[in-house]
């Protein structure tokens, strides 16, 4: 391909245009009689080497001659005008007595408008101004769009590291009992979030929130819930562990009292854990039940409920307790868990059907199972919801001795 600059002219709306002439196969009488009225103008001439693959450059806009009525010619006029059209400059056809099937067909591979062989030099070249601007508004438009996808990227990247540094680093160490976690976000940051701590010598306490929805606004949810739950009563050197169904009540008024704009809806499940007893006591809000998985595999359900966190002022939740034997497993999960079928559906049953399929393997091992299946489900696209596993496994010696 060649490029000429020609000096501007009385008739010639803007100056340093470059028009790029595509001819497939001979040029048609038509695309003759335009070069020959461009021939005071700034005009590219590509005569067709290999014409369904031209390099525009740095072209104002590309003229395809698609005024030959050899099938064949117009046929790879079409596919030249597609192959053109996702460039940067814009894509004009010339003939203006196309039939209306080709035009169509021409507009819906990219062309942007119809040059007539007697169209004069102004206004054609008017018309190229007036494209060229608009495309050249829209790549600058593009490039800050992209610029700042890219710095939100980097935002939120940057909220992800820090919403997962909230995250308990290690488990509380335990003789008789221990713990394992997953949580995967759909986005970015999760409106799920779980912890585990230890409270004293004897307990560690556990959760699992779930903000109704996910991304940056429940996210920012987490971040209250961390910061609000109380777990200790102190006063001077001696402390009372608050039973759950009363962390779960004080969780509920502050979120009330918050008086946030919109409506903050939560699920929980908190629990205590005594390693000397293994005794287990915990209380819901709104959130999936817990489950209760054998070393043979039998799955069930714990029941005890509550309402949702930050709707009703006078809510009350149940209070659940349970010794756990050596062997058994306590599952707490979020909702986002329950999409194992291939349409992203939830379904509890067919969770808990993966669930007991993996009921053998080590801890660890089973809820990656059971991450796996929600993955499976979505046939490659990103997560429908958040998704957080927490299980307490208590050891096959584990007595209970005081």
């Amino acid at each position: 391909m060649t490029a000429s600059s020609g000096s501007a002219t009385a008739d010639r709306p803007a100056a340093g245009l470059d028009i790029l002439l595509v001819y497939v196969g001979s040029p048609s009488a038509a695309a003759e009689r335009l070069q020959a009225a461009l021939a005071a103008t700034p005009v590219a001439v590509q005569p067709g080497d290999d014409p369904l693959a031209p390099s525009p450059g740095r072209a104002d806009a590309v003229l395809v001659d698609a005024a030959s009525d050899d099938p064949m010619a117009a046929e790879r006029a079409l596919d030249l005008v597609a192959r053109l059209a996702d460039g940067p400059a814009p894509v004009l056809v010339v003939g203006d007595r196309l039939p209306t099937h080709r035009r169509i067909a021409l507009y819906r591979a990219g062309a942007v408008g119809v040059v007539g062989p007697d169209e004069a030099p102004a206004e054609l070249l008017a018309r190229v101004a007036s494209l060229s601007g608009a495309a050249r508004t829209a790549a600058r438009a593009i490039a800050r769009l992209r610029e700042h996808s890219r710095r939100l990227d980097e935002q939120l990247r940057l909220a992800q590291r820090l919403q997962m540094d909230f995250l308990p680093r290690r488990m509380p160490a335990m003789d008789s009992a221990r713990f394992a976690a997953r949580l995967e976000p759909a986005a970015w940051v999760a409106g799920d979030f779980y912890d585990i701590f230890r409270l004293d010598e004897q307990h560690v306490g556990f959760y699992v929130a779930d903000a109704v929805g996910h991304g940056i606004p429940a996210a920012l949810l987490t971040v209250f819930v961390k910061k609000s739950l109380r777990t200790k009563h102190i006063e001077g050197k001696h402390y009372e562990l608050i039973p759950p169904p009363e962390a779960l009540r004080l969780l509920n008024a502050d979120l009330l009292s918050a008086e946030l704009q919109e409506t903050p809806f939560i699920t929980m499940v908190y629990g205590l854990y005594n390693e000397v007893t293994r005794e287990c006591v915990w209380a819901r809000a709104g959130h999936p039940e817990p489950l209760l998985l054998d070393s043979n595999a039998a799955l069930e359900p714990l029941a005890g409920g509550g309402p949702l966190l930050g709707i009703f002022p006078d809510a009350t939740f149940d209070t659940c307790r349970r010794t756990l034997e050596p062997g058994q497993r306590l599952l707490l999960y979020s909702d986002g868990a329950e999409r194992v079928e291939s349409d992203r559906r939830s379904n509890p049953d067919r969770l808990r059907e993966v669930i007991q399929t993996a009921a053998l393997l080590p801890l660890e091992a089973l809820l990656d199972a059971v991450l796996d299946a929600v993955r499976g489900a979505t046939g490659g696209r990103r997560l429908a919801d958040d998704v957080t596993l927490v299980a307490l496994e208590v050891a096959d010696g584990a007595d209970g001795s005081a």
